[in-house]
């Protein structure tokens, strides 16, 4: 080899030499710098990459009645997970067949041996997250961390016990509507109670810290996981008493499967306070004929009252002093022509001549007619004004969500006409919910001062309340004195020589209002339907509780109240 070959070569080894230091002082350089430049960024990403901040629910307030029994609750529900990293091979071979075993006494669909099979394919193979069970009640886990293996613990037996709640109900359907409907998973769906105080229910999340590993995302157990404490909901103590809703449920329950009714509501509330003591809502199921929940028709649905707004028609009529209780009115053969349009009294022939305190008590169309047209027809406002003066056309503002809207129509409406008057004055053309009727009715009862329907008492925490509900008058007046003792009297005559006769020998003096109100009258070619319902209060002598109850569309011969 030539001189000029060997130097060629050494050279081009120098240069090769060169190329890789240089290379590898660019690299060192490189790493220099992500180490003091970029470290800290970098460290940041693998960190956000491989933990994470996850929510821990705070467990859901109680919601209780007035005598402190539970209503809903939260139960706690456990999903476990096994860390087969943190079990020895010994420990592991000795107690697998025992445990297997155990585990299939508490969940008899999983056999032994597959259960066997699947710890040691999890075990075999280092599974640091392997779920072994779902919605373990607490029963369950009780045996469960008993069991070998398990019973070493966290650290040494690897079970991993993760719990969130399952709201639950101890008396089942009872005012399953009101209580309300709560989903973990549907949150925007919450209604009754349940939705209206989910804020004060709920508490406030808390926060820990999660690793992700294979397979998913782990607490850090290890470590003091949890970075921020739930705060747990409040409790709410509500008006209902659990033996008046038993039995309000139950006797609606009966009258509808006996007038194979669509469906019913029945309310029962204090007087002077306004709290609800018990509230059902139920309805048919065409397929199957069953009766169940599914709709607050007291609260929500905005019906016409049908016969039970004449108490209100006279009351106007008898502020005004357009009559007075003894006048005479004239229904001769209970059926009148205006129009163009028939109206009639349910009893054929007619009343003949009856006193104004006859006419509600008998429910006489033709006397609410000829009463309200002779005081209103050149001035419908005045009426319309009296009506509104007691606040029935009002929505209530109540602590559930959901209220219907009441409508009174007045002449300034479009859909006034010249039939409107009449037919307002016997309930029809308008609309109004069972509750906001109720709340007139109630009334009436406590002396013509109208109070808020109430279904929360207080609020609690920790067995303390912290907030308490007061009676609320919405308004202090809806008549004179004279006028309440008036409409008192004509309630009672309801139930003494009127529509309700067959209360009379309820053991309660009872006054109140039927009524009848025919659903399809624009459909003149169908079957009638009917809804019925009966308003009033108890005892009359001094009232303590007002009721209203609606049934519509019962079957049958009787569709009276």
């Amino acid at each position: 080899m030539s001189e000029n070959s060997k130097k060629g070569i050494i050279a081009r080894v120098y240069l090769v030499f060169a190329f890789v230091g240089i290379v590898s002082i660019s690299i060192m350089l490189r790493i220099l710098y992500i180490q003091i430049y970029e470290g800290a960024a970098l460290e940041q990403v693998s960190q956000e990459q491989s933990y994470r901040n996850q929510p821990v629910k705070a467990v859901r307030g109680n919601i209780y009645s007035n005598q402190s029994e539970l209503l809903a609750t939260s139960v706690p529900i456990y999903n476990l997970y096994w860390d087969s990293k943190v079990v020895t091979k010994n420990t592991f071979e000795e107690g697998i067949d025992s445990l297997s075993f155990y585990f299939n006494e508490i969940f008899p669909m999983t056999p032994a041996s597959a259960f066997k099979k699947r710890m040691q394919q999890a075990h075999r193979n280092g599974k640091r997250y392997y779920r072994i069970a779902r919605n373990v009640e607490h029963a369950q886990l009780k045996h469960i961390r008993k069991m070998p293996i398990f019973r070493l613990g966290k650290y040494k037996g690897g079970l991993i016990v993760e719990k969130f709640d399952r709201r639950k109900r101890p008396y089942k359907i009872l005012a399953k509507r009101t209580i309300g409907i709560f989903s973990n998973v549907h949150q925007d769906y919450i209604v009754g109670l349940e939705g209206a105080f989910n804020e004060t229910l709920k508490g406030k999340d808390g926060m820990r810290l999660e690793q992700r590993i294979a397979g998913g995302w782990r607490p850090m157990y290890m470590y003091d996981q949890t970075l921020t404490e739930p705060v747990n909901g409040d409790d709410i103590i509500t008006s209902i008493d659990v033996n008046i809703q038993d039995v309000a449920e139950s006797s609606l329950f009966r009258q509808l499967q006996k007038h194979r009714a669509d469906w019913g509501s029945v309310v029962l509330m204090e007087v002077h306070t306004g709290q609800i003591k018990a509230i059902a809502n139920l309805r048919r199921d065409t397929s199957t004929g069953n009766y169940y929940e599914s709709y607050n028709y007291a609260i929500g649905s905005a019906i016409e009252p049908g016969s039970t707004f004449k108490l209100a028609s006279l009351m106007v009529a008898l502020e005004d002093k357009k009559v007075r209780l003894d006048d005479i009115i004239k229904t001769g053969n209970g059926e009148i022509v205006y129009k163009g349009n028939n109206m009639s009294d349910s009893h054929k022939g007619g009343f003949g001549d009856i006193t104004v305190k006859q006419v509600l008590g008998l429910s006489s169309n033709v006397g609410i007619f000829n009463i309200i047209l002779k005081a209103y027809e050149s001035d419908p406002q005045k009426f319309i004004d009296g009506v509104y003066k007691m606040g029935l056309h009002n929505s209530l503002g109540l602590q559930i969500k959901g209220e219907g809207k009441p409508y009174i129509k007045n002449p300034a409406d479009k859909t006034w006409s010249g039939i409107s008057l009449p037919w307002m004055s016997i309930g029809y053309e308008m609309s109004i919910t069972p509750l906001q009727l109720l709340t007139f009715y109630n009334a009436v009862a406590n002396d013509g001062v109208m109070v808020k329907p109430m279904f929360v008492n207080e609020i609690s925490r920790t067995g303390i309340t912290i907030e308490k509900y007061e009676t609320e008058v919405i308004n202090p007046r809806i008549a004179s004195p004279e006028v309440i003792k008036m409409a008192q009297e004509m309630l009672e005559g309801v139930i003494q020589d009127g529509t309700a006769k067959i209360l009379k020998s309820s053991p309660y003096l009872i006054a109140g209002k039927t009524g009848t109100a025919q659903t399809n009258y624009s459909q003149r070619q169908k079957r009638r339907r009917y809804r019925a319902s009966f308003v009033g209060y108890f005892p009359a002598d001094n009232p303590r509780y007002s009721i209203i109850i609606v049934i519509d569309n019962p079957k049958g011969y009787t569709y009276y109240a």
